[in-house]
């Protein structure tokens, strides 16, 4: 919540926005959008409440509608401390919903100039920089700010080395993942990437000096749960490259974002389930995503290409929680085109793509 001091709200329209409050920190986001919507029936001028409504929409998975909301409360002149949060999470819309890497950064920008100092707005604008606009370079400024300003921020330096091991600076990025992992010492993927970092940079796996919880390394495997049979390819946050094999007209392929962070798989099978269940083909490592969450299934064309459909929920039709959207909408079923984007809930996105034929490196 916005720390505004005294809220200008009637008593009733004050009883309500309270009400919509308790149903968010009780992640009843629908319910939370429902009171503030009542709130906004009486008294439309409270920039505050279209704030928090703007947040529960994004916790529901309505990016577009989630960036109007914040439009209008800052058309209502909130003061720069408020104005700063509310750019900060319409990018965070734009960026980890929409997928629109152009306008997030640009909301970024505008909160930076509110608070040049504003820990979480350098991070996310170094998450863009480099998983979004594969610009590690200008990322390492980011994060550099970031732990500026805080230290002690464990994901900052867990990033930060990703973007170095993009560089291939991969002595660098273990020093970025010990530092890390001297604050959060069982954080598993931070554990990963020190691993593949340190594979790649020709030196025996040593551990750091953190009493370590989590200390076995993954070796070859792939970092995806599920069927490990199935010619699935990770390529961690900071860029592991991979050979994709030679394909008459094309390999699909999907791009995801999670928790786990970013993995490329290529699609070969005629049926995938997506969802947060580790037995799903393709898991989506989430609080936010459903347990069978949606399925894609290959559709063949008269001239020899191929696609594939996603629809919304598990085989039997069940709809997940949050939904789909694709490019932005509302999608209950599409076929999908190359470069669609889409979105699994809050920080859950993958791209669908077409990978021209011949012998291709991806990142």
């Amino acid at each position: 919540m916005l720390d505004t001091g005294q809220i200008a709200l009637n008593r009733e329209a004050l009883m309500l926005f309270r009400q919509g409050l308790a149903a968010a920190s009780s992640l009843d986001y629908e319910q939370a959008v429902a009171y503030y919507d009542r709130v906004l029936d009486i008294q439309t001028d409270c920039y505050e409440v279209w704030y928090e409504r703007g947040l529960a929409l994004e916790s529901c998975g309505d990016y577009i509608e989630a960036i109007a909301s914040y439009d209008r409360a800052l058309s209502l002149k909130p003061r720069p401390s408020s104005a700063c949060e509310i750019w900060h999470e319409r990018g965070n819309a734009f960026h980890y919903g929409v997928g629109d890497y152009t306008q997030a950064l640009a909301c970024y920008d505008q909160a930076l100039k509110l608070d040049p100092d504003h820990e979480q707005v350098w991070h996310n604008r170094g998450n863009l920089l480099l998983y979004g606009m594969s610009l590690p370079e200008d990322a390492i400024a980011c994060y550099d700010r970031t732990l500026a300003i805080n230290p002690e921020y464990d994901l900052g330096w867990r990033n930060r080395g990703n973007a170095l091991a993009d560089l291939r600076c991969y002595d660098a990025a273990i020093a970025s993942y010990d530092r890390a992992l001297a604050l959060k010492p069982g954080d598993p993927v931070c554990w990963e990437a020190r691993s593949l970092a340190a594979g790649k940079s020709g030196l025996p796996y040593q551990q750091p000096t953190t009493s370590p919880i989590y200390t076995t390394g993954y070796g070859d495997q792939t970092f995806v749960e599920g069927d490990t049979d199935s010619n699935i390819v990770f390529a961690s946050a900071h860029g592991i490259e991979a050979e994709i094999s030679r394909t008459s007209l094309g390999q699909p392929l999907l791009i995801i974002e999670d928790d786990w962070g970013k993995r490329e798989i290529l699609l070969e099978r005629d049926r995938y389930s997506i969802g947060r269940d580790p037995k799903s083909d393709i898991c989506l490592h989430s609080q936010f995503v459903s347990r069978q969450h949606a399925i894609l299934v290959r559709v063949n064309h008269a001239n020899e290409t191929v696609s594939y459909q996603i629809t919304d929920g598990d085989s039997s039709g069940k709809p997940s929680t949050n939904g789909l959207m694709i490019n932005g909408k509302k999608c209950r079923s599409t076929e999908l085109q190359s470069e669609d984007a889409i979105v699994f809930g809050p920080k859950v996105q993958a791209t669908f793509r077409m990978i021209p034929a011949g012998l291709m490196n991806f990142r």
